[in-house]
């Protein structure tokens, strides 16, 4: 980070040398171009100024010529020694200062054909074949832009006492009196010499400016970067995990010292968030744990509630089934009871007249009709027990075995009245016909009693549950058979018992009905509740459906509450890491 820093204040250096640098160097090099063009210009305006000062003064001459006060030929010369001086014993005249430009321009004269008129050095040279250095006929040349209105020249030309080659600009200008072509030539580095002082100034307040302005830098890049490597040292201690670095204090009201304030700001909310981040990550711990061991329980319970349903849909399956089975089989004994209740109807029938022959009878029947209705009083209380069929059919078995005995009896008695009826005679023929008539009767009772026993038979499996219910009706009856066996020693007894056996078969017959009724509706009520049962398993089978994706629920909510524990253990370590 320090090195960062430090690269950061090198380029803010850099910067601000820039800035100094790049200006200055192009404040410096416009101004030495602008000033060295304008001396160049200022020395060609010399060059044309010494050119027009020649000719005037040739014109000067050139007026005392015509006036007849000097030759021509001493009017030049005059000229020639006005403007370079007398020749020496070298053939050479020296320079006048105050007609010469720099240091070594000097005028000069040509005539037309190219041969130097006027010169400080080669007087009478013809001009035509000699080339500059850079391939110029400067003869041909000078007389070429003199004879055209007069010009520059510029070329390159050896500069005296020296192998140097410089460049050199000649104005040249027709003299119209005496046909001289007039120039004056000098170099261009005598003219803009001066431009290379600007240039060294410019370099001198460039290498200041660069001195001023690194010391000047490195001042306030130092400070400016000195709270900014304070916070950076903070950052790096904060991003290790240490919040326990102290406040930076820093008294300027600029943007670094609203840097400040925000790190400062930031490290006491991080502080703040980090203490609440553990806190939070302690209670999702413990809530975490919690919720898993809840999850885990409730996923037990639920497990076991689905294992418990899927039991009870399988019983209630099995319980439909059975109602199933048991519906028709009350439907059967329905029918066979149906088939009772005709047969006692036709018995019903065919003993009344034997009750109305043997009505002589009437007090032992009575009571015979007596037992029978404790029977039938019997049958009546055990009706709320006798809502399963299984009681039902126990009681119409006892009842066909209580008929097979009056029937039994009912043959015996016959017989009995048969014999006392040979014995009496005459007297007793009427009554023989009739002990034949209730003979066929209990043989027909007989026979239905033995069609009702196959069917009981058929459905006694199912009923052996009734046979306890039907334990009193059997008592009565035999009670009842034992008052009907007293009419054994009495005739008359005979007609009572046959009165009684009226009756038993009405009230048989009725109870026949009554229990084919009951039948009729136990068996809508199976219908019911095996609609119900069948509802019932499709709701178990639902309820267990259903309560097998609340299991895997919970199994989701275990894993879950697990990942979120161990989230918050990893959470907790993370903020372990931190100091603050």
């Amino acid at each position: 980070m320090k090195s960062k820093l430090q690269s950061l204040r090198t380029k803010l250096i850099i910067l601000c040398l820039f800035i100094l640098l790049v200006p200055t160097i192009f404040i410096g090099v416009s101004t030495y171009g602008v000033t060295k063009n304008k001396l160049d210009e200022a020395g060609k305006e010399e060059l044309k100024h010494n050119v027009k000062l020649v000719i005037a003064m040739i014109n000067l001459m050139n007026e005392q010529v015509e006036a007849g006060n000097l030759t021509l030929e001493e009017a030049q010369e005059k000229v020639r020694r006005e403007l370079l001086g007398e020749k020496n014993a070298e053939k050479v005249r020296p320079l006048k200062k105050e007609y010469t430009v720099g240091e070594t321009g000097y005028p000069f004269a040509v005539s037309k054909d190219a041969m130097t008129v006027m010169n400080a050095a080669n007087e009478g040279q013809d001009l035509t074949n000699v080339k500059t250095e850079d391939g110029i006929m400067i003869g041909k040349a000078i007389v070429e832009t003199g004879t055209k209105g007069g010009g520059y020249l510029t070329y390159k030309w050896k500069v005296p006492g020296t192998n140097e080659v410089g460049t050199k600009v000649s104005y040249v200008e027709l003299e119209p009196h005496w046909g001289w072509i007039v120039g004056t030539g000098a170099y261009l580095t005598e003219f803009n010499s001066g431009a290379k002082q600007v240039l060294y100034l410019v370099l001198l307040v460039a290498v200041i400016s660069v001195i001023l302005g690194t010391i000047l830098a490195w001042y306030f890049s130092t400070r400016f970067t000195k709270p900014i490597m304070l916070i950076a040292g903070n950052l790096n201690r904060v991003a290790q995990g240490d919040f326990t670095v102290e406040e930076v204090r820093i008294k300027s009201q600029d943007e670094v010292g609203e840097l400040a304030k925000d790190f400062n700001n930031m490290i006491e909310n991080m502080r703040h968030l980090i203490s609440e981040v553990n806190l939070s990550a302690q209670q999702v711990a413990t809530s975490s744990k919690e919720l898993t061991a809840s999850a885990e329980q409730t996923s037990k319970a639920t497990e076991q509630i689905t294992f418990a349903i899927q039991e009870s849909a399988s019983g209630a399956e099995e319980q439909q089934i059975a109602l199933q089975k048991t519906t028709r089989s009350l439907e059967e004994i329905s029918a066979g009871m149906q088939r009772i209740a005709e047969s006692f109807s036709t018995i019903s029938e065919s003993s009344v007249d034997t009750t109305e022959t043997a009505r002589l009878g009437g007090i032992v029947v009575q009571k015979t009709v007596t037992q029978m209705n404790s029977i039938n009083k019997s049958v009546n209380e055990s009706d709320a027990v006798i809502k399963l069929l299984d009681k039902r059919t126990k009681e119409i078995e006892e009842m066909l075995r209580v008929i097979t005995d009056i029937s039994a009896q009912t043959n015996l008695l016959a017989l009995n009245a048969a014999i006392e009826a040979a014995r009496a005679g005459e007297h007793g023929r009427g009554f023989s016909v009739v002990a034949e008539e209730v003979r066929k009767l209990a043989d027909q009772s007989n026979h239905s009693s033995s069609h009702i026993s196959k069917l009981i038979e058929e459905i006694h499996k199912d009923m052996e549950q009734s046979i306890q219910t039907m334990g009193k009706v059997k008592e009565e009856v035999e009670s009842g058979i034992e008052i009907a066996n007293e009419t054994e020693q009495k005739f008359n007894e005979i007609f009572i018992s046959t009165g009684q056996i009226s009756q038993q078969i009405e009230e048989l017959a009725s109870i026949a009905q009554q229990i084919s009724a009951n039948v009729q509706e136990i068996s809508a009520s199976g219908e019911n509740v095996t609609s119900i049962a069948q509802q019932a398993s499709e709701n178990s089978q639902s309820i267990a459906a259903s309560a097998e994706e609340q299991l895997a629920s919970m199994e989701e909510v275990t894993a879950l509450a697990t990942n979120l524990s161990k989230m918050a253990e990893e959470l907790q370590k993370l903020t372990v890491k931190f100091k603050f």
